[in-house]
C-alpha cells in the first residue's frame, strides 16, 4: 500500500526565484512603458505591482495546499468556470468584446477576467476528470466526455469573443490527452478532419461572402488573418510597429526607459517589443531562455512526478506557458497574425498574474508530493529505531 507525502526538501527554489524574477522584470518593463523614467508612476505600473505581490502570496498557497485535495473538487470548480464565463457575457461590452467582470473592493476598482481563470480551471478539472478514467481512456464515451466538457468552456470564450483564449484551452486539453497515452486512431481521425475544415476556412476567407467566416469571426478578427497572409493589402499598422521597435534594439538595445517609438499595447500584447528596443537581442534571448528554463523545469517535476495526476498538472502548466509565450512572441515578430494573447509574468493584467502565479505553484506542490510504499515506511522506522 502507497501513501503520499510531502517533501519540503524537494521545493524547486530555482523555480520560484526565476518566476519572481521575470515577473519583477515585467513590473519594470511595464513602468518604462509608461513613463517612469520622467517619474510618471503609472496606474497600470502600481496595479501590476500590486497584482505580483498579491500572486506571490497565491503561489505559495497553491504550493502548500494538497493539491489531490484541489482537485477532488474538479466538478465544482468546472462548474465555477461555466457560471463566471456566462456571467461575462452579459457584462458591458468594452471595445466590442465582453471579457471582464468588474469588482470594487474598498475603493480599489479592477476587472477579473474569466477567460484567464479557464486556463487554470481547466488544467485541474482535464487532469483530474482524465486520471480518473485513465484505465479507460481510450474508450469512445471517456474521449467524448473530455472533448464536450471542453467544447462548453471553449465556445463560451469564443463568444466574448476571444479566440486566442480559446486555443489556450483545447492546446491544454489536447496535451493532457497525449500525455494520457491516448490510441493514435484518435488522432489519424482528428487529422483527417482538421486538415480538410482548414483548407475550407482558407478559401472561406477568400470568398466574396463567406460562409463561416463571416458568421464566426468579428470584422476585425478576420481583418487581422487577412493583413498576416498579405501584409501589402492590409492594415498591419500595430504589427509593423511592434516589429520597428523590436528591431531597433539592435544587439545590446537603447537602454531601460529610452524606447522612443510609440506600440499600440505596450503593456500587454507587444510588451516583448518594449523588451527589445531596450534590451536588444541579447536581452530578448535571456528573457526567452528564462521561459524556456521555466517550462523545462515543469516538465522535469511532471516527468519525476509519482502521481499520474500531479504529472497531467504539471505538464498542463509548462505547456500552457511555452504555447502562450512562443505565440507571444511570434506575434510581435510578426511570425504569426495578431492574435490578443499575453506574454506570461511579463505582460499587464492581474488575472493572467493571478493564474500564472497560481500556476506555478501547483507545480511546486507537485514536485514536494511523492508516494511512500508501506515497506519503505516500515524500514525508515526500523532505522529510526536503531
Amino acid at each position: 500500500m502507497n501513501s503520499i507525502r510531502r517533501d519540503i526538501r524537494s521545493f524547486d527554489f530555482i523555480l520560484l526565484i526565476l518566476v519572481i524574477s521575470l515577473s519583477a522584470f515585467g513590473v519594470l518593463m511595464i513602468g518604462s512603458a509608461t513613463g517612469l523614467g520622467n517619474s510618471n508612476v503609472s496606474p497600470v505600473f502600481i496595479n501590476q505591482l500590486i497584482f505580483m505581490a498579491t500572486g506571490i502570496g497565491i503561489l505559495f498557497v497553491c504550493a502548500f495546499v494538497n493539491y489531490e485535495f484541489i482537485s477532488k473538487f474538479f466538478i465544482p470548480i468546472y462548474i465555477i468556470n461555466i457560471v463566471l464565463l456566462v456571467i461575462v457575457l452579459f457584462m458591458p461590452d468594452q471595445r466590442g468584446v465582453a471579457r471582464w467582470i468588474g469588482i470594487d473592493i474598498g475603493g480599489f476598482e479592477f476587472g477579473i477576467q474569466p477567460s484567464e481563470f479557464t486556463k487554470i480551471f481547466m488544467i485541474i478539472f482535464l487532469a483530474k476528470l482524465i486520471d480518473k478514467y485513465k484505465e479507460n481512456i481510450n474508450n469512445i464515451l471517456v474521449v467524448g466526455l473530455v472533448l464536450v466538457s471542453t467544447a462548453v468552456p471553449v465556445a463560451l470564450i469564443f463568444l466574448q469573443p476571444s479566440l486566442s483564449a480559446s486555443t489556450v484551452t483545447i492546446v491544454i486539453m489536447l496535451t493532457l490527452l497525449y500525455c494520457a497515452k491516448i490510441s493514435y486512431k484518435y488522432v489519424v481521425v482528428s487529422t483527417l478532419i482538421i486538415l480538410p475544415a482548414i483548407l475550407f476556412f482558407y478559401i472561406d476567407l477568400h470568398a466574396e461572402n463567406p460562409i463561416l467566416l463571416g458568421d464566426l469571426l468579428e470584422p476585425w478578427q478576420r481583418e487581422r488573418i487577412w493583413s498576416f497572409l498579405y501584409p501589402d493589402a492590409g492594415e498591419t499598422w500595430q504589427n509593423d510597429r511592434a516589429l520597428e521597435a523590436l528591431s531597433s534594439g539592435l544587439l545590446t538595445g537603447r537602454g531601460l526607459f529610452n524606447n522612443q517609438i510609440f506600440i499600440p499595447e505596450f503593456t500587454n500584447d507587444f510588451l516583448f517589443s518594449v523588451i527589445g528596443a531596450e534590451f536588444g537581442f541579447i536581452g530578448s534571448i535571456i528573457v526567452m531562455a528564462v521561459v524556456l528554463i521555466i517550462t523545462l523545469r515543469c516538465f522535469v517535476i511532471a516527468n519525476r512526478s509519482e502521481v499520474f495526476l500531479g504529472r497531467l498538472i504539471a505538464i498542463g502548466v509548462g505547456t500552457t506557458i511555452a504555447f502562450q509565450a512562443f505565440t507571444n512572441i511570434a506575434v510581435n515578430a510578426f511570425l504569426l497574425p495578431n492574435t490578443g494573447i499575453n506574454f506570461p509574468f511579463i505582460s499587464s493584467g492581474g488575472s493572467s498574474m493571478w493564474v500564472f502565479m497560481a500556476m506555478i505553484g501547483l507545480v511546486l506542490n507537485v514536485g514536494m508530493t511523492r508516494e511512500y510504499s508501506m515497506f519503505e515506511n516500515m524500514g525508515s522506522s526500523y532505522i529510526n529505531e536503531k
